[in-house]
């Protein structure tokens, strides 16, 4: 699966997401985000519809990760608190090499792009393949 269709299958995609940690492997190809994801529906009972659901975003057959510098006029120090991400296709208005490096990808692989909120700045990554686990209980509509 790519990540694409996964945000198309969350209630909420990667948008207003919380990155914990990242773990990449290179030798095995794989890289683990731990995220916390908005998983509150607009027709959930008020009370739940700013829910987020603990999960780690699994990718296989990593051919990427590219982990862009903080911008220096924000606040991109660690605060103890996760750092806000959204997700989205990536695009080569941001990664200008990202025709050329496409051109080299296993012609399965795709390339997605995280935009850091406290940093004004991008994580990019190409892989094979994408899953969530759910940390906890998974929502039953998901």
């Amino acid at each position: 699966m790519t990540l694409d269709e996964l945000n198309q299958n969350l209630p909420n995609g990667f948008h207003d997401a919380k990155l914990f940690s990242i773990q990449l492997d290179y030798v095995a190809g794989t890289a683990v985000l731990h995220l916390s994801l908005h998983v509150g529906r607009p027709e959930d009972p008020e009370s739940e519809r700013e829910r987020y659901q603990e999960a780690t975003l699994n990718l296989n057959g990593l051919c990427f990760c590219s982990i862009e510098p903080p911008d220096p006029r924000y606040h991109f120090l660690p605060n103890g608190k996760p750092t806000p991400a959204s997700g989205d296709p990536a695009k080569a208005d941001h990664l200008p090499s990202l025709p050329a490096l496409s051109e080299q990808l296993p012609q399965d692989a795709w390339c997605y792009r995280f935009f850091l909120d406290n940093w004004n700045a991008f994580i990019h990554v190409a892989a094979r393949n994408a899953e969530i686990r759910w940390i906890g209980t998974k929502p039953s509509y998901i």
